[in-house]
């Protein structure tokens, strides 16, 4: 994926959030749950994706990030990687807990003019979806990155010809994993 004229025409990068405090004793519920900050480990994992996404010069024109503390955290912490224009981001509710299905449909609302885009939110449904495109489809060198279980702070790159909102399924390709 590094080598620009080798790139498709659309990237899509699917991110998990870097690695979280658990909740406060005593605290429970998806109140609790949405304020879970970063570790300091946390913020260290989400500045090397950052790194690894500018040396692969992937620059989003549209960001989806889920509202939760720990998605918006690790988006800051990542750092600027847009190159010399400013993403259009966006804070999707849909995103927390979401399922494989949902991210999927967000794709089709998203306009034609959107080629390279960054969703950043949560597992089972991140990993799910990206199993789901790799099924049969997957470079054999990273198989063993894929059986890693989308970690947090994993980046899925995947990539297609056609616009987001009309690419089958069958027309997305995993391209790279990054896993820490």
């Amino acid at each position: 994926m590094t080598d620009p004229k080798a790139l498709p025409a659309r990237q899509l990068v699917l991110m998990r959030h870097a690695q979280a405090a658990p909740a406060p004793f005593g605290e429970m519920g998806q109140d609790a749950d949405m304020r879970r900050p970063l570790t300091p480990h946390g913020q260290h994992m989400a500045a090397r994706c950052g790194a690894w996404l500018r040396a692969r010069h992937f620059a989003p024109d549209l960001v989806l990030v889920s509202p939760a503390l720990r998605t918006v955290q690790t988006l800051e912490a990542i750092g600027s990687f847009y190159g010399d224009r400013q993403p259009d981001i966006r804070h999707v509710n849909a995103l927390y807990d979401a399922l494989p299905a949902t991210i999927r449909d967000m794709l089709y609302e998203v306009p034609d003019k959107c080629s390279n885009i960054m969703i950043l939110g949560h597992n089972p449904g991140l990993y799910a979806l990206v199993l789901h495109w790799a099924a049969g489809r997957c470079p054999t060198a990273l198989e063993p990155a894929l059986q890693q279980g989308f970690p947090p702070a994993s980046i899925a790159c995947l990539g297609t010809q056609k616009p987001w909102n009309t690419a089958t399924d069958g027309e997305i390709h995993l391209r790279d994993l990054y896993c820490q």
